[in-house]
């Protein structure tokens, strides 16, 4: 089988991330795929590290020679490689990929990794009943709302979580405490940690706002309990969260901050408890996944794929400071931690049968895929 995998997309993000290893697992198991992005995206030195075949073409620009460019360009592409499956990971390309369908014969996949909602006007319901061979979703909320608001079949929607590397993110909890001395903890420390790029949407103010207040209520059962914030710069700046915390008078005794880590695993398995405090992403939750695959468990809000990862009880609403600061406080107990861990593992390591969202190594990401592009391309 030959895919096209299109993500016109300028940061590298968890769309991205999906596109991306969904082509390398792709090429991987014998199927040959090839990456369109568009010029200068950000994910392309991750494509470039890990060898992954890819074309630029300008599909983000609404410019008439930009347009015909891109038309050109796709039109070479199918010619050239025969496309059996081509999959859009966003809405700006999937009208022109469904315009030339028809044209090449190949079987048209829309993912949808976005965690906005995609309008629910007459060409979009045609689209993606009509044109749209299949639809993936990254969470089942937005399965949801394909079949409720757009009236896709159920039988053409399929939820696909993704899937991690686990020959990088696995877990080494018996070195746990070495880590923690490592970057200056003491063993009965208990550390909480945020990650991810440094976006407002992320919730990097209200998860320091809410360690805050958790640390004011209850200040002798939280001196062992610790902050840590990790990210690369986007929105604003580590110096920028520091200078939040002197604004707001949150002493960062017990806040520690991080840019660069050079050895992302070892951190996220020295941590006690991940915090997923976005206010309006997570459609995919990428990092979310990769600290339940070094073992840490993760608390989160009740946005995109969280729900479907979490027990309710170890949700909150995204940006309700009080419900957050009741679950770090929560976090200092070792038996809630055990069962809160628990309740990730079963879900991580769940059963990969056709219907269940879970198993998320990359090879039950590949496995969940090929099961829905199998139903759609017949070999001749």
């Amino acid at each position: 089988m030959r895919t096209i995998q299109i993500i016109n997309c300028k940061w590298y993000n968890a769309t991205f991330w999906y596109a991306l290893y969904l082509t390398k697992i792709l090429n991987e198991h014998g199927h040959e795929s090839i990456l369109v992005t568009i010029p200068n995206s950000l994910g392309i030195q991750k494509l470039e590290e890990l060898g992954i075949d890819y074309t630029e073409l300008p599909l983000n620009s609404f410019s008439p020679a930009d347009i015909y460019a891109s038309y050109r360009g796709f039109s070479k592409l199918c010619r050239e490689f025969k496309p059996d499956i081509v999959n859009c990971h966003r809405g700006e390309a999937f009208y022109l990929f469904s315009f030339l369908k028809k044209v090449y014969g190949y079987k048209l996949i829309r993912t949808r990794g976005d965690q906005r909602k995609p309008s629910e006007n007459f060409i979009n319901k045609f689209l993606h009943n009509s044109v749209a061979d299949a639809i993936i979703t990254t969470n089942s909320d937005m399965s949801e709302y394909f079949h409720k608001n757009l009236h896709v079949p159920e039988n053409k929607i399929h939820t696909i979580l993704g899937g991690v590397d686990t020959k990088k993110f696995f877990p080494q909890k018996e070195n746990q405490n070495a880590f923690k001395i490592r970057y200056g903890f003491k063993e009965d420390d208990v550390l909480l940690g945020i990650i991810g790029r440094l976006d407002a949407i992320k919730g990097f103010h209200e998860t320091i706002l809410a360690f805050h207040k958790a640390a004011g209520q209850s200040e002798s059962a939280c001196r062992n309990l610790h902050l840590l914030v990790a990210g690369l710069n986007c929105d604003f700046t580590i110096d920028d969260l520091k200078d939040f915390c002197k604004e707001h008078g949150i002493s960062q005794e017990h806040i520690h901050f991080y840019s660069y880590l050079a050895d992302m695993n070892a951190f996220m398995n020295m941590l006690d408890v991940g915090v997923v405090a976005s206010l309006g992403s997570e459609t995919i939750a990428r990092v979310a996944f990769e600290l339940i695959a070094c073992h840490t468990p993760i608390i989160g809000s009740r946005i995109g794929v969280m729900p479907d990862i979490l027990e309710n009880e170890y949700l909150f609403n995204a940006g309700q400071i009080s419900e957050m600061t009741g679950l770090f406080i929560k976090c200092l107990n070792k038996g809630y931690r055990e069962r809160l861990l628990r309740s990730c593992l079963n879900n991580f390591y769940g059963k990969n049968t056709e219907t269940s969202l879970y198993g998320w190594s990359l090879e039950d990401f590949y496995q969940k895929t090929i099961q829905v592009y199998s139903q759609l391309f017949k070999p001749v």
